[in-house]
């Protein structure tokens, strides 16, 4: 986990109050709740019945599950039954990741690299759509490598682009093939051979310990 922002240090404290205020409203969540009761919820909202969905996903989310709190994020960010509210939806989709929910860590690391409901972060944004790539997300990888490839990005870095853009696209993931195209006419030697250095790694290790940690 990166060094916390103050950002980041106010979210958490939102999020722990988030909870309590949570938890007193909807009251502590039976640990005999049957699978049923737990699924109600999410049909409910599939159905499009938000009240009967934010009652039961918000019981389940204000206790700890990943998946409600994930949800809770969309809803928030869509405004689907609550106001809608990208710093409400942000203080969900972190909880969920800081459980290991790869959609809660795509999500959180969308919203910091797009600056909804905080200002723009990019070392979040790297850190979270990072685990979430390495958690397995398709699209995570095509979206780090736009990070590095933005040249508004302090950290900007052809050759980390590459190397993400290149694990998407063996993923199949839509515009990876054609951001290398992209790329291709504009990256220098030195990355090119960099990048082709990174890659080489990971033939021989878990993308987990190969993927590029260097400034």
């Amino acid at each position: 986990m990166i060094t916390p922002s103050r950002h980041i240090t106010s979210l958490v404290a939102g999020v722990t109050l988030l909870f309590s205020i949570a938890a007193g409203a909807a009251g502590e969540a039976s640990a005999d709740a049957s699978a049923e009761e737990y699924e109600r919820g999410f049909q409910a909202l599939e159905a499009g019945k938000f009240d009967e969905a934010l009652y039961y996903i918000s019981l389940y989310a204000a206790n700890g599950d990943p998946r409600a709190q994930y949800t809770m994020g969309v809803m928030h960010g869509k405004g689907a039954g609550v106001d809608q509210d990208d710093r409400e939806a942000l203080l969900w989709f972190l909880a969920a990741a800081e459980s290991g929910h790869m959609l809660g860590q795509y999500a959180a690391g969308l919203a910091f690299d797009q600056g909804r409901g905080i200002d723009r972060d990019f070392d979040n944004a790297v850190h979270y759509l990072r685990e979430a790539a390495l958690n397995g997300h398709a699209a995570a990888p095509v979206q780090l490598g736009n990070v590095y490839f933005d040249k508004t990005n302090p950290d900007a870095d052809h050759a980390k682009a590459h190397f993400w853009w290149t694990i998407a696209e063996r993923r199949n993931a839509p515009g990876a093939r054609q951001n290398l195209g992209k790329l291709a006419r504009t990256i220098s030697q030195a990355d090119k051979q960099r990048a082709a250095a990174y890659l080489d790694s990971c033939a021989k290790a878990t993308l987990r310990n190969c993927f590029p940690r260097t400034p």
